[in-house]
């Protein structure tokens, strides 16, 4: 999920459709401490040359966990807040899934917070402690790479970030039609202490405005998990803000002189709107009088 441009999708929103059909057995967890972390580093991850036959596994992923954060007293969720367990997939050498490989997933948790389900894949940051972990999957001698999750406070506000100037696009030069950051921040207290890591869903509010605009991040990309330019997902920086950008498409649809786009920020804590939440930020754009 995603800082600087990088979809999270989300991040962790977004993960990617694995190889064949799905038949995923249930992977067994537990919590590793350092020493052992530092020995399963060493094993080769991801695809790797070994003599194996069609029913053994050949390769593994960890799917892009659903965020990159964890609300400190609560389960990892989704950004429409829904409680999302962590999954591993393993390959056969043809590139189908295993059906009921016996993957184990571990934890390199220095804040000692974090609690896996064994029997579910579920996983809780318990009490109120605050920190990074690592997620990691292996069977036999492969190991996925690692997914970071980090231990925030909940959020309790969201509001508007900076001013929004008029977009002055031009028929002639598309380079000309991004607009600048459409941003909001995300904090936990009275003191607008920022919460980082955090998953921001921006929206169009009339999906049709498709016709002639479309959400993008910093470096003009669509979202992975809907093309179609109306919804888009990023996370907070460190500053406790997430931004997009519009894209717009001059055509017979936009109005003239001026017309107006807008979108709506989303922040959700266990799938119910912080305060503030949506917050609606609305961009003006006119035409430039020379191409």
């Amino acid at each position: 999920m995603e800082r600087g441009g990088n979809d999270m999708t989300a991040g962790i929103t977004e993960p990617r459709a694995p190889i064949g059909t799905p038949r995923r057995g249930r992977p067994r967890a537990r919590r590793a401490m350092l020493p052992l972390m530092a020995a399963a580093a060493a094993v080769a991850g991801g695809c790797t040359d070994l003599d194996t036959g069609p029913d053994d596994p050949f390769s593994l992923e960890l799917l892009t966990l659903p965020s990159p954060s964890i609300v400190s007293g609560d389960s990892l969720r989704d950004v429409d807040g829904n409680a999302t367990p962590i999954r591993a997939i393993v390959f056969d050498v043809e590139g189908d899934t295993i059906r009921n490989a016996d993957v184990t997933l571990f934890i390199a948790d220095t804040s000692m917070a974090l609690a896996l389900d064994p029997e579910t894949g579920f996983i809780v940051a318990t009490g109120t402690r605050r920190g990074d972990a690592r997620i990691f999957a292996s069977i036999g001698s492969l190991q996925a790479p690692p997914e970071t999750l980090t231990i925030v406070p909940p959020p309790a506000s969201t509001a508007a970030v900076g001013t929004i100037d008029t977009l002055r696009y031009s028929f002639a030069d598309p380079s000309r039609n991004t607009s600048d950051s459409l941003a909001v921040r995300v904090i936990r207290d009275s003191a607008s202490a920022p919460v980082a890591r955090y998953l921001v869903r921006f929206r169009l509010a009339d999906r049709a405005d498709t016709l002639v605009a479309r959400l993008v991040d910093d470096q003009g990309r669509l979202s992975t998990a809907d093309r179609s330019g109306a919804m888009s997902i990023d996370t907070t920086g460190p500053d406790g803000v997430a931004f997009r950008r519009l894209r717009v498409t001059p055509g017979a649809t936009l109005a003239t002189p001026v017309d107006s786009i807008v979108v709506l920020a989303d922040v959700r804590l266990r799938g119910a709107d912080v305060t503030g939440s949506p917050v609606r930020l609305v961009l003006y754009a006119s035409p430039i009088s020379t191409p």
